[in-house]
């Protein structure tokens, strides 16, 4: 496995570092000790290491050996009166072990009875306020031992597990007895209920067959991430969501998907709480409706009873037909197009007017031999009237066939080093403007060669895969890579950067 420790500051020849930073670590061969930075940073003190290791392995054997010594010495009177200050202490330790055992099996009975009992009457209540009595007097009994116990000198492992043993076994019988009477004074009947005043854990599955179900908390947090609601709506007779109340004078406002529908309708300012699990009659209205401000993406929408991709295909295809028919008109602007339209539109009604006016011409003509000067004049005037709508068609004619544009261009020179020559090219093939814009190019439009460092590039065109990129003035930039688990960036003592396991330094 790779080093991913961090080295301590460190000397092997060093026994005690001058000083330290706060709180910093070092550990010195020379004396085998682990040292630590004084708190005001001038000094350090030593805290461990195989110095102390050493120093307290000498004080337990010199412990032991008198240890040893003690025993072998046990003939003696004084250790024979402590054996026998021992052996009294045991058979008083040992009486209150007794007890302590019959305060525990009374105080067990009295907890399987409030476990298995959900209305523990008065009786059992001070038959377990007896048990916890009773065992608190053997722990207090059995601490008595244990101290006495404890006072005898040159008591053998024997009697001190013994002891131990009773003192484990009275504190045993005081918790079984607590637990006992807590559960007896916050046990829940199970015909009548009752009220759980701390908190409740349960391990398994919590089933509530009641009609109704109130959670009076401020937080409520659910792991399940899809919640299922109507259950048992088999018929669809119910409405499905959910819906809450605000204001002062009582509105209610949710989402809710109405029965025998699949319409979802979110509602607001509904004076009628429908806690029946449907929305009362009349509520799914305009009025009702409330606003929902979010990114839409839909299938299909219908506003008004309308469905409104109808009415945007139509203009889709409505505004397809005008561009293609603005396509038609090569060169031809909107102006332009209307300027022609109305021209043509004038052109056709002044030929209908010289076809009239010449269809009176000639049935004026087959009369002409009968006609007085009152006729030919109307015959005149019809001709005139022909010969001006003429000249007004022709006029419409050529307007609508002559670019009216007007394009015009001044001299000048365009483009230079920096920047390149920007044209407009009119329908009709002309160019109508001409001007001078900046060079500006893309970086991704780029397609060969080297970004130089002096000109905001790296000078390089690959690098190593997961290198950290070092500057090298106007060079190319270099990279400082390394493969190994634990390698953090550091500097040498060149002042180089690079990669290595990091380390305390020496002192």
């Amino acid at each position: 496995m790779a080093n991913t420790v961090i080295q301590l500051k460190f000397s092997t020849v060093t026994a005690t570092p001058s000083s330290l930073n706060v709180a910093e670590p070092a550990y010195s061969y020379s004396s085998n000790t682990l040292f630590i930075g004084s708190p005001a940073g001038t000094g350090s003190i030593a805290i461990g290491g195989q110095f102390f290791i050493d120093k307290f392995q000498r004080g337990f054997d010199t412990a032991n050996a008198a240890f040893l010594a003690a025993n072998t010495a046990g003939s003696s009177a004084f250790v024979q009166a402590a054996f026998n200050t021992a052996n009294a202490s045991f058979n008083h330790a040992n009486a209150g072990f007794q007890a302590a055992n019959s305060a525990g099996s009374y105080a067990n009975s009295a907890f399987a009875t409030a476990n298995n009992e959900a209305g523990v009457n008065l009786t059992q209540n001070n038959s377990i306020t007896a048990a916890f009595t009773a065992a608190n007097s053997a722990g207090v009994y059995a601490n008595g031992a244990f101290a006495a116990a404890n006072a005898a000198t040159a008591t053998d492992d024997t009697q001190n597990n013994s002891i131990t043993a009773a003192f484990t076994a009275a504190n045993s019988a005081g918790v079984y007895a607590n637990g006992a009477f807590t559960r007896a004074n916050n046990s829940i009947n199970a015909n009548t209920g009752g009220t759980i005043t701390g908190s409740l854990t349960i391990t398994g599955n919590l089933t509530v067959q009641g009609n109704t179900t109130f959670v009076d908390t401020e937080i409520l947090t659910v792991e399940d991430s899809l919640i299922k609601l109507a259950n048992n709506n088999t018929t669809d007779a119910i409405d499905i969501g959910f819906y809450g109340q605000y204001g002062a004078n009582t509105r209610y406002a949710g989402l809710a998907r109405n029965a025998g529908t699949n319409n979802f309708f979110l509602f607001k300012d509904l004076t009628a709480d429908p806690a029946g699990n449907t929305l009362a009659n009349g509520s799914v209205t305009a009025a009702n409706a409330a606003t929902l401000i979010a990114n839409v993406s839909a299938y299909s929408i219908t506003i008004g009873g309308q469905n409104i991709q109808t009415y945007v295909d139509n203009a889709f295809n409505q505004a397809n037909t005008a561009f293609d028919s603005a396509n038609s008109i090569n060169g031809v602007n909107v102006t332009q197009n209307n300027s022609i339209t109305a021209a043509f539109t004038a052109a056709n009604s002044a030929g209908s007017y010289a076809n009239s006016a010449f269809l009176v011409a000639n049935s004026a003509a087959a009369y002409s031999n009968t006609v007085d000067a009152t006729q030919n004049t109307s015959i005149t005037a019809a001709f005139t009237a022909a010969n001006s709508a003429g000249v007004y068609a022709n006029g419409a004619f050529a307007q609508a066939n002559t670019d009216f544009t007007n394009i015009s261009t001044t001299a000048a020179s365009h483009g230079n080093i920096s920047s390149i020559i920007q044209f407009t090219l009119a329908a009709n093939g002309r160019i109508s403007q001409a001007n001078t814009v900046s060079l500006l190019i893309n970086a991704n439009q780029i397609g060969s060669g080297t970004l130089d460092v002096i000109r905001g590039g790296t000078g390089a065109a690959t690098f190593t895969t997961n290198g950290v990129l070092l500057g090298q003035n106007t060079s190319a930039f270099t990279t400082a890579s390394s493969s190994t688990e634990g390698h953090v960036l550091t500097i040498n003592a060149s002042g180089v950067p690079t990669f290595a396991h990091l380390s305390g330094g020496t002192f």
